[in-house]
């Protein structure tokens, strides 16, 4: 064999690979669980706002129903407790896999992108296609001891899964470290900048979300949260290095450790607690070598790896590779689970990056119209889960949002919640060594719902230095007065336009870019149009 395959096909790992097989297993069911309790989710989703993700694509634009997703539900718990106890292990792999996963790219179908809690679990878990799981620890073993036939020991049949299981696995932090490095030009300025302190304000702040006292530990000192940031850099890398070490079972297991508690930083520095993934450290343990189940390795110069896991070695590598390391292709592609983890990889601080300066990030703000006060974390709700309304360019966007939006409130708070009206805000923190914490200026609405049911905006188009109105149940020959804001910051320019017809002439161009236009109308201040080209920042 050559290097290649004697790295793949390596003798050993019949017990290893029982191992991973459960606790791929118990991290799906996990999944499964945070799916099925999480009230952020909806199955099936809001019609109005239904986009297919991943396998959904092949359905067009049909909307699965609430019988569908019974089924999947049954599917999904039916196969992963089979892969768990090894009971026909293939089949059972491959059916926990289809209706867990379906369930997770249903959970984003009414969102304008799918966010990565649970792809890592479905890439361990599509990486393991094929694997002679339950050779061991399995109910197929117990069945064929019962037979009276012999235990299965296939030589070269398994490392080839548990090291394709070990990649995918740490290809998601590897990914992560990557995109960060590739945000700051292969530079340290992702860490070595106030970087870390805004990503952390946005986190918390924005979200409305009380930040832990470790958290507020970290921004009291500017080398506290560099230092932070650095640390998550080489956490994220170093899980990868376990390829390197599949002979040296210690360093091998510390590279686990290591993903171990990068996933407990994540949770104890931005609350993103994903306990799921942890069953998958058992990939970086030589469980074999563990409890002394090894044997010499077969190097009989007649064995050729069979084809078909060749094959799928190969594909598995190339478009986890391509989606894993080429930015934004993974949400362009839609191919759910394949992702590039860009794990806060936007670089969240203004050049010069040795120097502190203010920051400003676009945000949402609801004003709901409701016959008692909103709680606290209703209005949590309504802010944070709902955010990104505020990139919406059209009504025609913007309409079935926010109508999709009062339908989901009305069905958690009940229909108390008459109306809503979305404003676009911007929230800007003052330079270190100021206090960490953003001021909030909301700055016009772009639209609204009222208890009849009536849609209103004012959102039009910006182009060739004109304003395209577009009124709906807003008097638009009642605009007072024009004013834009310019790269998110809050500070409000005038604007001379003169009136044709439905098109606002402006006295000269806006260059600015992003840039909100805003116009009074009897004194309120309504988004009439925006422009955010996509930056590489």
């Amino acid at each position: 064999m050559g290097r290649w395959q004697r790295y793949w096909f390596a003798d050993g790992g019949r017990l290893s690979v029982a191992v991973v097989r459960i606790a791929i297993a118990v991290a799906v069911g996990m999944s499964l669980w945070r799916l099925a309790t999480l009230s952020t989710v909806q199955l099936p989703p809001v019609p109005e706002v239904y986009r297919p993700v991943g396998v959904w694509m092949v359905t067009g634009e049909w909307v699965p129903t609430a019988d569908v997703v019974l089924v999947l539900w049954i599917v999904a718990w039916v196969g992963t407790a089979a892969m768990l106890l090894g009971l026909c292990t293939r089949v059972a792999t491959v059916v926990s896999f289809v209706g867990a996963m379906s369930l997770a790219a249903l959970s984003y179908a009414g969102s304008a992108a799918w966010s990565h809690q649970y792809n890592v679990v479905f890439l361990a878990q599509l990486a393991f296609f094929g694997a002679r799981g339950g050779d061991a620890l399995s109910v197929d073993a117990v069945i064929r001891r019962v037979r009276g036939l012999p235990p299965k020991d296939v030589p070269h049949g398994y490392q080839w899964s548990l090291r394709l299981v070990q990649l995918a696995i740490a290809l998601m932090f590897a990914g992560a470290a990557f995109h960060k490095l590739l945000h700051g030009h292969f530079t340290l300025r992702w860490a070595l900048s106030d970087n870390l302190r805004h990503h952390l304000l946005v986190r918390y702040d924005l979200a409305g979300i009380e930040r832990p006292p470790l958290v507020d530990w970290l921004l009291e000192d500017v080398w506290r949260y560099r230092t932070a940031a650095l640390l998550n850099l080489l956490a994220q890398a170093t899980p990868l290095l376990a390829m390197f070490f599949m002979r040296r079972p210690v360093l091998r297991a510390l590279c686990g450790a290591v993903f171990a508690l990068e996933i407990l930083g994540l949770g104890l520095v931005v609350s993103l607690w994903n306990e799921h993934w942890l069953p998958l450290v058992a990939a970086f343990i030589d469980w074999d070598r563990l409890f002394r189940r090894t044997h010499e390795e077969d190097r009989a110069p007649g064995f050729r790896p069979p084809l078909a896991p060749r094959i799928y070695i190969a594909a598995f590598l190339v478009y986890e590779g391509v989606t894993s390391f080429v930015p934004s292709l993974d949400q362009r592609l839609n191919t759910y689970p394949f992702s590039g983890f860009p794990m806060f990889a936007t670089i969240r601080a203004l050049e010069p990056y040795d120097e502190h300066l203010p920051y400003s990030v676009p945000g949402d703000r609801f004003v709901v119209a409701s016959d008692a006060p909103l709680t606290e974390v209703q209005q949590r709700w309504f802010d944070h889960a709902n955010r990104g309304v505020y990139n919406l360019k059209s009504q025609a966007q913007l309409e079935p949002k926010l109508r999709a939006i009062l339908a989901t409130a009305r069905t958690r708070y009940g229909d108390g919640i008459r109306g809503l009206r979305h404003q676009v805000a911007l929230f800007e923190a003052e330079p270190y060594p100021a206090p960490a914490r953003f001021d909030e200026y909301p700055i016009a609405v772009t639209g609204e719902l009222l208890a009849d049911g009536t849609f209103r905006s004012l959102l039009g188009t910006l182009a060739d230095g004109a304003i395209e109105l577009r009124a709906t149940h807003v008097d638009a020959s009642r605009i007072e007065r024009l004013v834009y804001y310019a790269d998110d910051r809050p500070i409000r320019w005038e604007l001379a336009f003169t009136r044709e017809g439905d098109r606002l002439v402006l006295a000269s161009p806006l260059k600015p870019d992003p840039v909100y236009v805003v116009a009074f109308v009897d004194g309120t201040p309504w988004l009439v149009a925006q422009r955010r080209s996509w930056k590489w920042q």
